[in-house]
């Protein structure tokens, strides 16, 4: 069974922004503008992440190991996916998935 992804109790999420519940500021949050998943402040390419609904990949240097498929409530590698790096997302928004796998916040 894959593991499943939840958001931390110290961190809130309502899908357009992803923040520590204590401590918050400009800088350790996280923003879903558009397609793009960015810190709110200082975004830059190097640490933005696109989401198309399908894929979740680095809008800088993407390449299929570093590109994440979401669908039917899981979150697995484009290449190299094994039961052991494969997720179980349920209903988290894909701001709260990107923290986990991509951003590492936690």
């Amino acid at each position: 069974m894959a593991e499943k992804i939840e958001l931390p109790g110290n961190w809130l999420c309502n899908g357009a922004e992803l923040k520590p519940k204590s401590g918050a500021n400009s800088t350790n949050t996280w923003v879903m503008s558009g397609k793009e998943i960015k810190p709110k402040t200082n975004a830059l390419s190097s640490n933005t992440w696109i989401w198309d609904g399908k894929e979740l990949k680095p809008k800088q240097g993407a390449v299929s190991t570093n590109t994440w498929i979401i669908e039917n409530k899981k979150a697995k590698p484009k290449a190299g996916a094994t039961s052991a790096n494969t997720f179980e997302v349920g209903d988290l928004s894909i701001l709260a998935i990107a923290g986990k796998l991509a951003l590492r916040l936690w």
